[in-house]
């Protein structure tokens, strides 16, 4: 593989990496979104019954809505953590293929100079 080659791969590569930690962020971004919010839904329902209790009310309506959101909001961690890992997939299968690209370019220049 030519100097130029390998410097265009790597060129190649560093932007591919770039491009999937950029795209991974936005998801671990959301994840943490999302942890947060169930962190408050939890707080909410032990707030919620407390004060239910506290005043004799029935609030198992209430607290399963809660409970429903909260694994809602656990499946969509769900969904962006397989988004990552298709991301990373994705920036694999781009960096090989920058690499063959480039030996592939060089075994032709190298055949090109020979004849």
């Amino acid at each position: 593989m030519g100097f130029m080659d390998k410097v265009k791969a790597a060129a190649k590569n560093v932007d591919s990496k770039a491009g999937e930690e950029i795209d991974k962020g936005k998801y671990r971004t959301k994840i943490s979104e999302e942890k947060n919010e169930i962190e408050k839904l939890y707080k909410k329902i032990g707030t919620t019954y407390y004060e239910a209790k506290a005043e004799g009310k029935d609030v198992i309506g209430d607290i399963d809505a809660m409970c429903k959101e909260i694994d809602d909001r656990k499946a969509k961690i769900a969904e962006y953590e397989e988004k990552i890992k298709e991301i990373e997939e994705e920036g694999k299968k781009e960096r090989e293929q920058n690499r063959l690209a480039a030996e592939t370019a060089s075994k032709e220049e190298s055949e090109n100079k020979e004849e």
